[in-house]
């Protein structure tokens, strides 16, 4: 570097990317300490620096402290790509046409006609088999990237491992799946966390709260472990199984009848989305059962029955929009062939309650 361009370099900026470069070159989230000694710069300023970038969406922090590429990086790096697209045909299969879903459906349409991509979309009606064989068409027909939203996080692995050998990137949405080559989701951890903490609160710390969980898939788990997580540091709660719900109303209406005949005093209710919530909610407003409710996903009708006073009080919001697009980026970004690119995006969720529904943007 020459004494002019030494000159005109501004030493936050120089620090930032050497924050940024350090991330790509580990491959992986990062806390503040492996950071700070991978850069070599000063703690205070490292922190100063994530912190800074965290606010404006180019980083994300984790429940357990670290740091990973934030969505706003990639929409800024979507815009570099555009001259020179390496995707032009993308195949998305989904678990069944649940407003979630449908909102990522929409978001491909419109990424795909902005960047003049065709897209083959197609519903797996919550068979794996059916999703096998979409993922299967996918590589018949010469698709450049797979994005799959999975309907089970085990049981694709012997199709996309027929992908791979097609050299076919794969990336999976909203939960991992063996043998896609990345993912994006939601940090679902931290999601059920934050749910955990709200109904605490509401129950003021003690009472019994049934579970309802998902399908198979890693994204339910993970909310799961959150949620009993925070549950373990209040000892005068306890939760209980509740019936096993899938993915939409219905099914959390039978969890609901499940529950209410199982006898048990139930005090609150954690449901794996929001369309078992609300399933949950239809039935207990029926037995004029005032038990709250908390979910996960931040839908359309979940933020207006927290906005009315429930059953449904709160739901740990994601963005299906953002997921789609972060997904997409990141497919075009290994089909382009780089190596400085993160495998694992993990988007921050919020925890949604009347106090703050009424803000939010809401999506289905």
């Amino acid at each position: 570097m020459t004494p002019s361009e030494k000159k005109h370099r501004v030493p936050a900026v120089s620090r930032t990317a050497l924050v940024l470069d350090a991330l790509t070159a580990a491959g992986r989230p990062c806390g503040l300490a492996e950071l700070t000694a991978l850069t070599g710069a000063p703690k205070s300023s490292v922190l100063g620096i994530c912190r800074a970038l965290t606010e404006e969406r180019l980083l994300t922090r984790g429940i357990d402290g670290t740091y990973a590429f934030g969505p706003r990086l990639y929409e800024l790096a979507s815009m570099a790509r555009t001259q020179s697209q390496t995707v032009r045909r993308v195949g998305f299969t989904y678990p069944e046409n649940e407003p979630f879903f449908l909102a990522e459906c929409r978001r491909l349409g419109e990424e795909a006609r902005a960047r003049g991509i065709q897209v083959d979309i197609r519903c797996a009606n919550r068979s794996a088999a059916n999703q096998t064989n979409d993922i299967a068409d996918f590589i018949d027909a010469g698709v450049d990237l797979i994005l799959v939203e999975p309907v089970v996080s085990d049981g694709l692995v012997d199709v996309l491992s027929k992908a791979k050998a097609a050299h076919i990137t794969v990336v999976a949405v909203g939960s991992s799946t063996a043998g896609a080559d990345a993912v994006v989701a939601t940090d679902n951890t931290k999601a059920g966390a934050l749910a955990a903490g709200l109904i605490a609160r509401v129950l003021g710390g003690k009472g019994t709260v049934a579970l309802v969980d998902g399908i198979a898939i890693t994204a339910n788990a993970d909310r799961m472990s959150g949620f009993l997580g925070v549950m373990a540091e209040y000892p005068n709660m306890r939760t209980v199984i509740g019936a096993p719900g899938a993915l939409n109303e219905e099914s959390g209406e039978s969890a609901a009848r499940e529950i209410l005949k199982s006898g048990e005093a139930i005090d609150g209710i954690f449901a794996a989305n929001d369309q078992i919530g609300l399933g949950i909610a239809k039935v207990l407003a029926e037995e004029r059962k005032p038990v709250p409710i908390v979910a996960v996903d931040g839908a359309r009708q979940a933020v207006e029955q927290i906005l009315a006073g429930g059953p449904l009080i709160g739901s740990a919001a994601q963005d299906p929009q953002r997921l789609l697009s972060v997904a997409l980026e990141l497919g075009v970004a290994l089909r382009s062939g780089s190596g400085r690119v993160q495998r694992a995006v993990f988007l921050p969720p919020q925890i949604l309650d009347r106090n703050n529904a009424k803000d939010y943007e809401t999506w289905g």
